[in-house]
């Protein structure tokens, strides 16, 4: 009586790992694309978050402010300045500052204050333009419009993304 030999052939075990290889080779692929959608769509949000706080901040300080110094009636300017009702914070300087790798919005109270930056060092702030729409008599109101990138010095086209925000706020 023969005995069966137990086991796999050659050709059997070759088919198997071809077969294994193209599944693995498939879920690589899939998890590969969601760890990449997985981060563009984190910098999307922090995009989106940092344009709209700070358009949320510099129209809110707009309504409040009591006069506009810079830019006048009927020009444009790449800062703002406002006197508010709080003497001490006078002027209140919005502007573009450049650190050297990217430039971020800042906000400067007081002639001697402090400056804080209103957009961290996960995003770059271009195209700063305030322009002051106001006719003459009239109250101040300011049009505000900036684009803020994703920070991406490695050039990844998955981590590139861009918003331009536009806003408007008038004296009250």
């Amino acid at each position: 009586m023969l005995k069966q030999a137990k086991g796999f052939t050659l050709i059997e075990l070759l088919l198997y790992v071809a077969i294994f290889s193209i599944v693995i080779s498939g879920i690589m692929f899939i998890a590969f694309s969601a760890v990449a959608q997985r981060a563009h769509n984190q910098l999307v949000t922090e995009v989106d978050y940092q344009g709209e706080l700070a358009m949320n901040q510099i129209t809110q300080q707009l309504r409040n402010a009591t006069s506009v110094n810079t830019p006048p009636v009927g020009a444009m300017g790449s800062s703002l300045s406002i006197n508010t009702v709080n003497a001490v914070n006078n002027p209140t300087i919005y502007d573009l500052f450049s650190d050297g790798s990217r430039n971020r919005l800042r906000v400067r109270e007081g002639s001697g204050g402090t400056s804080n930056y209103m957009t961290n060092n996960k995003v770059t702030l271009s195209n700063l333009t305030f322009s002051n729409v106001a006719v003459t008599g009239s109250k101040d109101s300011v049009r505000v419009q900036f684009t803020i990138s994703s920070y991406n010095p490695s050039n990844r086209s998955e981590l590139q993304y861009s918003k331009t925000f536009y806003g408007t706020g008038t004296l009250r």
